[in-house]
């Protein structure tokens, strides 16, 4: 696997980390269609640079808390695996539990406000975290929601990636 593929499948697992933040998060709150974001296609430079670091920076306090959060879905006698695809099939319709049992759907209940009560435990680090590379959480989650529904944008983003990394390839190594 050459240095760019790697990368790009970095940067789509890093994304990824990224949007299931948002995702776990919207399960907390009521499903809103008035707050589907306008999508926006005209990012500055920086601000993709910006979002590629502080995404980076959030993907390391994610995985900080990924043992946490498996450990929280275990607890209550779920795999990781079965709470996933009950998570999408919630995602993807109103209707998605219901073919699951009730039992499950309790275990699941449990899991998931235990899994939102970390998230809400380091919801001020990922903030900081945005932050501290010069975005607000606002236009980090219209650069999220861009990357996906937006092929410009992850083209641009792929970009920004690659660009870096050569960036830091050339630098020496201490």
């Amino acid at each position: 696997m050459n240095l760019n593929t790697f990368m790009m499948q970095k940067l789509k697992v890093m994304l990824l980390a990224v949007v299931m933040i948002g995702s776990l998060g919207a399960m907390a709150q009521a499903p809103d269609a008035a707050q589907t974001p306008k999508l926006k296609e005209d990012f500055k430079k920086d601000e993709l640079v910006s979002f590629v670091k502080a995404s980076s920076n959030v993907e390391a306090i994610q995985m900080s808390v990924q043992q946490d959060m498996a450990k929280a879905i275990k607890d209550e006698g779920m795999t990781v695996q079965k709470f996933n695809e009950m998570a999408q099939a919630q995602q993807a319709s109103e209707e998605g539990l219901s073919a699951e049992s009730a039992e499950d759907q309790q275990m699941f209940a449990k899991a998931s406000e235990k899994i939102i009560a970390i998230q809400q435990e380091i919801g001020g680090d990922i903030e900081a975290a945005i932050e501290k590379e010069g975005l607000d959480v606002q236009k980090f989650e219209q650069i999220v929601y861009a990357y996906q529904n937006s092929e410009k944008i992850k083209g641009e983003l792929d970009g920004v990636v690659l660009e870096l990394q050569q960036e830091q390839s050339t630098q020496p190594q201490p």
